[in-house]
């Protein structure tokens, strides 16, 4: 009965609007109309045993209601999920089956590196790895933190870095070829990281340039140290005072003309200095242990000549093994650089880093002299007596360590940065190339993706010749003349 109402008003409505029997406004109209006749309101709807005086008011307002305001409630929460942004999910990283070189620990042959969202969270041999993780196998190579390079230029931008780096350039991305994975430039340390604008800055505003190169120089630095320490302990007389209820006690005047100093002298700040000559190094380890203040020193040639001094002092020093600088013929001591200068220092305690000669990475065929090739840097230091621990140390650990900032990155630790590079062979050894560079979690650089690159020493070996398809194309192979022939070449 009822259906047949419904169908007969879709019909009609239907008819009215010049649509078809069968047409979809005809369905919707009639199935509205049935289900507006069978409402429990109705009360032929109702069981032939209800009691006809029984109210028909009640199952029709709690029930009708009831699902209305279950739908509010539910769509609530589903507006509000969609208005907030998505939290990312956690990104996972494995490095399997290497000879792990923690730096800060024994190595690990064939231990795994579980890094989450850039952080290592696991170093071992039963490392259970998320199914959606992202693994390396490196089994056979050479795991090492990443390399610190200090005092580089050119590889990423002035401060503020994030905002200068060219994140596809190709000193960049020569840099993690050459396993580079931190930079220290001016005043900041920051990621060297191909093709990623996150994460660049690392720490800035690590210290406060001093020159002393020059009498007056000196003069003036240690002038404006007396002041900050003078003022420091007017500050605290005046203090004490107010506390033993003083009310005349009269507050220092705020600092002018030596608020470097004071921020050296609260150990707010690092000095940084540029100093070789051995009287310039006296007068800065004279300085540290006079008034406190912590020093790191670049160049430091002739170091190894009071290297005592300096450890005492509690200096620390970035130096080039490969420095060249000719004694003084009318000295009746020790001058110039000498090649144990970095074993001498580091046996009297002293925090080294390595750096090279050169601050950038050259383009013009001085190969083996720039921040690419530090490993060889570090190498001559090893030959100047050095141990090979202490040096690779140099680069990685020590280096951030100098820096102040081997709380994030230096050693392959849990909780710092899945900064790691990954090589053929020992880190040293003149024939080792880096093949993976991994900077927090990301694979930054594959040597057998690169074109500057994969043809050296390839990992599969090919009959296939190597595509050159961007610069540097190698250099034809010319025979050698037959004998008799002119060795002139076209």
């Amino acid at each position: 009965m009822r259906t047949a109402i419904a169908l007969t008003a879709g019909l009609l409505l239907a008819s009215t609007f010049g649509l078809g029997p069968f047409s979809e406004l005809a369905l919707r109209a009639g199935d509205a109309l049935d289900d507006i006749a069978t409402r429990p309101d109705d009360p032929e709807s109702q069981p032939s045993t209800q009691p006809e005086s029984q109210p028909t008011t009640e199952p029709a307002s709690q029930p009708a209601s009831q699902p209305t305001t279950t739908q509010a409630a539910d769509s609530q929460p589903a507006s509000d999920a969609a208005s907030q942004p998505a939290e990312p999910e956690d990104s996972y990283f494995a490095l399997v089956g290497g000879i792990v070189h923690t730096i800060a620990g024994p190595d690990m042959r064939g231990a795994t590196i579980l890094s989450k969202n850039g952080r290592i969270i696991d170093i071992g041999y039963r490392v259970e790895i998320p199914k959606d993780a992202e693994i390396l196998d490196v089994k056979g190579y050479h795991v090492y933190p990443g390399i610190v390079a200090c005092e580089a230029r050119g590889m990423v931008g002035s401060d503020p870095p994030e905002d200068s780096t060219n994140v596809f350039g190709t000193i960049l991305r020569l840099a993690n070829a050459g396993g580079i994975t931190t930079v220290f430039t001016r005043d900041t340390a920051a990621k060297a990281s191909y093709g990623n604008i996150e994460n660049i800055p690392l720490r800035s505003g690590l210290f406060e340039s001093i020159r002393v190169g020059s009498p007056s120089q000196k003069r003036e630095f240690r002038e404006q140290l007396e002041k900050a320490r003078d003022y420091l302990r007017k500050v605290e007389a005046y203090e004490r005072a107010k506390a033993d209820g003083d009310d005349d006690a009269k507050k220092p005047d705020d600092p002018k003309g030596f608020e470097q100093a004071l921020k050296l002298i609260k150990k707010d700040r690092v000095a940084y200095i540029t100093a070789n000559d051995k009287n310039d190094l006296v007068f800065i380890a004279d300085i540290a242990n006079e008034f406190g203040v912590q020093v790191v020193i670049s160049g430091a040639s002739e170091g190894w000549t009071v290297a005592d001094r300096l450890g005492r002092a509690g200096v620390k020093v970035i130096v080039t093994p490969r420095r060249q600088s000719g004694a003084d013929p009318q000295m009746n001591q020790p001058t110039g650089n000498n090649i144990q200068n970095a074993s001498v220092l580091y046996d009297h305690g002293v925090d080294i880093a390595i750096t090279s000669q050169s601050a950038g990475i050259s383009l013009v065929g001085l190969a083996g002299n720039d921040m690419q090739h530090l490993p060889m840097e570090a190498a001559f230091a090893v030959r100047g007596g050095l141990s090979e621990s202490a040096a690779i140390e140099a680069i990685t650990l020590g280096a951030a360590r100098v820096l102040g900032i081997d709380d994030r990155v230096g050693s392959i630790e849990i909780g710092k940065d899945a900064d790691l590079i990954v090589t053929d062979g020992p880190l040293l050894d003149f024939y080792t190339i880096v093949q993976w560079t991994i900077v927090s979690g990301d694979v930054v650089y594959d040597k057998a993706d690169e074109s500057l690159f994969a043809h050296i020493r390839p990992r599969t070996p090919t009959t296939q010749p190597a595509s050159y398809k961007f610069w540097p194309r190698p250099f034809k192979h010319q025979p050698p003349p037959e004998p008799g022939a002119s060795s002139r070449r076209p």
